[in-house]
């Protein structure tokens, strides 16, 4: 898979200009635009991979949505510098707990009385209710602006074909998660059960526990259908792969902790997040 993604990102600008220079276009849109824009409405497979694989392990897949606005910026026929801004939601899950792990442990945080998360220093718990945090699955909203090349063929029918790739900056504007946990009373060291099985909590803000700002390297390919003039509809498919850590490190960890023999540590959890995305709109 490796070797394939290698070889996309650097065989697959020389195989798309020459196939713009030695394709003899059957209709031809001669004339060329500097400046597009575009409108677009996109949905997006999603999924988080944790770093400790041997303590959490990646839960469900989410479906994920946005939309967004287009400019792409022509230097001849065949090179676009596609940017713009869309605003898209990413949803995923984690297993907290997962039996089939060797080394797993009990995570365990405190909520008050309107269910907000309340911080928790290095000290043991209050006595009263914590809740073991089983799966949790995330609902993060973004702004995003791309930076991508794109490399298209000449105009073949009514259809020109395109591949790029480039990166994106992604800007956090809210984060909230649904969580299946058990409550346990917590007194005098000891952990008592309340109840004998799970049940969700659900749309619980965890702003705190999440990064504001996530990068990514982007790698799609589509096609532009010909309307009228520089008018085209267009879709696209593309593979999303973010190089930073969508939770918060163990240093800034106020929510979360596990249970060590009697005491409570940090805990520090790394789960990079990818996507695929397929897209639709219109450029003009």
């Amino acid at each position: 898979m490796n070797k394939l993604l290698l070889f996309l990102f650097f065989y697959l600008p020389f195989v798309l200009q020459f196939s713009s220079q030695n394709n003899d276009p059957i209709v031809e849109n001669t004339e060329l635009r500097k400046v597009r824009f575009g409108l677009y409405a996109q949905g997006s497979l999603c999924w988080l991979t944790p770093e400790q694989q041997k303590i959490y392990s990646r839960g469900n897949f989410g479906l994920g949505y946005g939309w967004g606005l287009d400019v792409e910026i022509n230097f001849n026929p065949t090179t676009t510098l596609r940017t713009g801004i869309n605003f898209s939601t990413f949803k995923a899950g984690i297993n907290y707990y997962d039996e089939d792990l060797d080394a797993i442990h009990k995570t365990y945080y405190l909520l008050n009385d309107e269910e907000n998360f309340i911080p928790w220093g290095d000290e043991t718990p209050p006595d009263g209710e914590l809740y073991h945090l089983l799966y949790r699955k995330y609902t993060v909203n973004y702004v995003n602006i791309p930076i991508v090349l794109k490399l298209k063929t000449s105009e073949i029918g009514y259809f020109t074909y395109y591949g790029e790739f480039g990166g994106s900056i992604g800007l956090k504007t809210g984060a909230l998660v649904d969580d299946r946990i058990i409550p346990f009373n917590y007194s005098s060291d000891s952990l008592v059960p309340i109840i004998d099985r799970s049940y969700i909590l659900e749309d619980i803000d965890i702003s705190k526990g999440t990064q504001p700002v996530r990068f990514g390297l982007n790698l799609g390919a589509g096609a532009e259908y010909s309307l009228s003039g520089t008018t085209a509809l267009f879709f696209q498919l593309n593979w999303n792969y973010f190089v930073t850590n969508q939770l918060t490190k163990e240093s800034n960890e106020e929510f979360l902790r596990k249970q060590v023999s009697t005491s409570f540590e940090r805990v520090g959890i790394k789960a990079l997040p990818g996507n695929i995305v397929l897209s639709f709109g219109i450029l003009f």
